[in-house]
């Protein structure tokens, strides 16, 4: 009976006009950061009337939606609430990140739209204790607001549930969220977020709905056609938007055009073409969905002129692209992720840097220069798997580049130490990975250890004086106690930054890479360009740049180690 009543509600609900809940809202609630005189407004964010409707209709189960910063997802997530609390009272659960961000939306932005709600005005509770920060007791149903962690999504029993921001989420949090609404038939998902790395919860929780992408309509033809980025968007480059190489961001920003995927009419950025383009619709991208699942995405190409222009957008992409190139992948990410709204794989947005190959020599080529040359090892999966790198080095830190090969054992790294003529004591292995095992075959062969950390520089005592160095002094004793092969500890951060800068021949000798088979050339190139710097919050809520790794970076890690060595060796006494 109950099932049957609650059908009935909400099959009431779902035949009322067109955007039923955004026509209820222009007249139930009102926001204070609306500048339509607080009303919510759905001829602005047209994008939002569908997923209100979806959330209002009985044969949906899940909303999510997978779009842009300052594009509305929290306004409208806040309506679909106000409405749900007072059209169908059951239990409500509101989740965030965080505790200061639940403070910060209970207190700012949800209590003061469903204080405003006309439909709620007397379900209110009289006693204070009974409507906090993080719980509401209304007289026909009740509110909670918690963050996303095993505490608050432990025990409560709920039927509509609304979650934001869910792709700063730890992994898991989603699945316990949804698991809170099993007991009820008819339960409600809404789940909105700026989107983050392909394959984490919310990407997956995106992809399994209907996909459906905000199309803008064509002044010309008349079609709709998703506003992609990289399809759609123009602006020239020539001698005055690049002069000399190097772009003037207020000339690209006057020839900036949105290009129709149909008939390749270019679109001028007006309010007056922009009202005519944003009258679009959504169009469904997954062949094979959940129709109970209905997940849909919009960018900030949506937004009016007046907010968000194309031009500005351009800019940003040019200026990440710059730092993508210098290293710095961070603002090109958040370019990708808050503003396009397209989840961040590093493979697909940034390419791989060239390096630039020698013709001056070949491997087995005798260099009058060379002073000595290391081979570094990297070891991988239970030590059946190793890459190794040799390079040649001169007195005054010039190197060549001979060998980048990958074996499968020990015996094989011996073999190639051989065939290159290094010395046992000129070969670094890697011990961060089973460290113990690798040990005994530093001792077997003679070969030295290195362990990458992450700290600036070690101190080292030079005739009474105290200097940094990339290294530590070496250790020869082992966790038992027992006289082991010496093993220096190396800093990773400032490696890194001296390597990058030898790549990118700011150094003060050249850093040469010889000509390899096409196939090991492609890998190399592809390993040498696998990390990027990041900026991260320390626990003192500092900002630092750190080194992130996005695809296999083993070659990296060689030709680390190849500058440890060569530091420990005093050919690079400059750093």
């Amino acid at each position: 009976m109950e099932r049957l009543v609650d059908q009935c509600v909400l099959n009431a609900l779902s035949d009322r006009d067109e955007g039923s809940i955004a026509d209820w809202a222009l007249h139930n609630v009102r926001l204070r950061e609306s500048p339509y005189g607080g009303q919510f407004q759905a001829s602005e964010t047209p994008w939002l009337i569908e997923p209100l409707r979806a959330h209002a209709d009985p044969a949906c189960q899940t909303v999510v939606l997978n779009c842009a910063a300052q594009t509305g997802k929290t306004v409208s997530m806040s309506v679909a609430t106000a409405w749900s609390l007072s059209q169908a009272p059951s239990p409500h659960m509101t989740v965030f990140q965080d505790e200061s961000s639940v403070r910060d939306y209970s207190k700012e932005r949800l209590t003061p739209l469903l204080e405003s709600c006309e439909a709620l005005k007397g379900q209110w509770p009289k006693d204070r204790h009974r409507k906090t920060i993080q719980e509401v007791f209304f007289h026909s149903c009740t509110l909670k607001l918690g963050p996303a962690n095993n505490s608050f999504l432990r025990s409560w029993s709920i039927r509509f549930l609304y979650c934001d921001e869910v792709s700063a989420w730890r992994p898991g949090m989603l699945a316990r969220a949804k698991a809170r609404t099993t007991r009820y038939w008819n339960r409600k998902h809404w789940f909105s977020s700026t989107p983050e790395l392909v394959g984490d919860d919310f990407d997956g929780e995106y992809k399994s709905g209907t996909c459906e992408i905000w199309n803008l309509k064509c002044q010309h033809c008349g079609k709709l056609f998703a506003p992609s980025f990289h399809d759609t968007i123009r602006w020239k480059s020539n001698e005055t938007t690049k002069p000399g190489g190097t772009w003037n961001y207020e000339e690209v920003a006057k020839t900036v055009t949105m290009v129709c995927t149909h008939c390749e009419h270019e679109h001028t950025n007006t309010e007056a073409t922009w009202r005519g383009m944003v009258q679009g619709g959504y169009v469904a991208t997954n062949d094979n969905p959940n129709l109970r699942h209905r997940s849909f995405n919009f960018s900030q190409l949506t937004l009016p002129p007046s907010v968000m222009p194309w031009s500005d957008l351009v800019v940003d992409f040019l200026k990440a692209k710059q730092h993508a190139s210098a290293g710095y992948t961070q603002p090109l990410k958040e370019f990708v992720t808050l503003r396009l709204a397209e989840s961040w794989q590093p493979s697909m947005h940034v390419e791989t840097q060239k390096i630039e190959v020698s013709d001056a020599y070949r491997p087995d080529d005798a260099w009058e220069d060379e002073h000595t040359r290391f081979l570094t090892v990297d070891c991988q999966h239970y030590l059946e798997e190793f890459f190794c790198v040799v390079r040649a080095w001169s007195k005054d830190g010039a190197s060549r580049l001979l060998t980048f090969k990958r074996v499968s054992s020990f015996e094989e790294v011996e073999e190639l130490r051989t065939e290159f003529s290094v010395a046992p004591q000129r070969t670094f292995v890697d011990v961060g990975y089973m460290r113990s095992r690798v040990c005994s075959y530093l001792g077997r062969y003679g070969w030295i250890g290195l362990r990458g950390e992450d700290v600036v520089d070690y101190a080292h005592s030079v005739n009474g004086h105290s200097v940094r160095r990339l290294y530590s002094k070496a250790t020869r004793v082992s966790s038992t106690g027992r006289v082991a092969p010496p093993v220096f500890r190396w800093s990773n951060p400032s490696t890194k930054d001296i390597l990058a800068g030898m790549k990118a021949g700011r150094a003060a000798q050249p850093w040469e890479v010889c000509k390899l088979p096409d196939d090991i050339a492609e890998e190399y190139a592809k390993q040498l360009d696998s990390e990027r710097k990041k900026e991260v919050i320390d626990k003192h809520g500092r900002t630092h740049l750190r080194w992130v790794s996005f695809r296999g970076n083993h070659g990296w890690d060689c030709e680390c180690m190849q500058v440890v060595a060569a530091s420990i060796a005093k050919l690079l006494t400059s750093h």
